[in-house]
């Protein structure tokens, strides 16, 4: 019985996280505009922008090789399976065994990898300046999310997620300050998220293809959020065995925190305004820094360093 629980909560989990991704850019861009004194786009638009590229037949630059035809899929398809590993309304899904952090963080980079091959390999200018920009980020994004993970790994002594949202839930993960500075640097990271543009992505591709992009960085955006979510607020998170109750209250909550993250993000861009693609990188290198202090204060608390 519990085996089934795991597997259906699982099987909930992916419908839920797939269906959130487009609601969630819908209603982060309508927030952003209400909050700016403008009427805004319809919350749906993205659903209706993705049944109108789905409808249409992709069309592909003479220049491009297999790689752009495989890249939409294969950046969809680890992105994906890193939603699938992070918990947004219970723990114990089915694929909680293989929950673990480098995992995550490495499918991360293989879709981001995926897309910046795609843009490159089109032979376009402003898909391939676009794909230089995000690997430049890149190259300290993806060790800040790392160093932010593994120092809370480090302070739980598993790098399982679902043990170390567990310890997080029990306050066990200690000490409480290097915690909230990698709070503070996978915040940052998400906020550099949301703010980059998807200019060279509308060029690079079309149709269909270009509908699996955006549902893409839709859904990226998505787990960043369930992961900082789980890791700082694993509220509501109750076992796969709680039956219906538990799984009531954790929609609940999650739903509560998506809404919290829109309204939090929307305001920052609305009163901060974006930053500029060329403060992207200071913004990420800060989350860097950050992450790496979180990670040093660990190990100083063990005696290590």
């Amino acid at each position: 019985m519990s085996s089934l629980l795991s597997l259906l909560t699982q099987i909930m989990h992916i419908v839920l996280m797939l269906a959130a991704a487009p609601t969630f850019a819908g209603a982060l861009d309508w927030v952003s505009a209400r909050l700016g004194g403008r009427t805004g786009p319809p919350l749906l638009l993205p659903w209706q922008d993705l049944a109108r590229l789905w409808r249409k037949t992709p069309m592909a630059m003479d220049s491009a090789s297999v790689v752009s035809r495989l890249a939409p899929a294969v950046a969809l398809g680890a992105t994906l399976s890193a939603a699938a590993l992070v918990p947004s309304f219970t723990l114990g899904m089915a694929l909680a065994p293989l929950a673990d952090v480098l995992v995550i963080v490495s499918l991360l980079a293989l879709a981001r990898i995926a897309s910046s091959l795609a843009a490159l390999d089109c032979g376009a200018p402003l898909p391939a300046l676009a794909a230089q920009s995000a690997s430049a980020r890149a190259v300290l994004t993806e060790p800040a999310l790392m160093l932010s993970v593994v120092s809370l790994a480090l302070i739980g002594g598993n790098f399982n997620l679902d043990l170390i949202i567990a310890q997080q839930r029990e306050g066990l993960l200690l000490p409480a300050a290097a915690s909230a500075v990698a709070l503070t640097a996978m915040l940052a990271l998400l906020f550099a998220e949301a703010s980059a543009d998807d200019d060279g992505l509308r060029q690079m591709a079309s149709g269909t293809d270009l509908a699996i992009s955006r549902i893409t960085v839709w859904l990226r955006r998505l787990v960043w959020i369930d992961l900082i979510g789980g890791l700082f607020l694993p509220i509501g998170m109750a076992g796969a065995g709680g039956f219906p109750l538990g799984w009531l209250i954790g929609l609940a909550c999650w739903a509560v925190k998506l809404a919290a993250f829109t309204v939090g993000l929307s305001a920052v861009q609305t009163f901060l305004g974006r930053v500029p693609r060329r403060g992207l990188s200071d913004l990420v290198g800060v989350a860097a820094l950050l992450a790496l202090l979180a990670t040093i204060m660990v190990l100083a608390s063990t005696g290590t360093v």
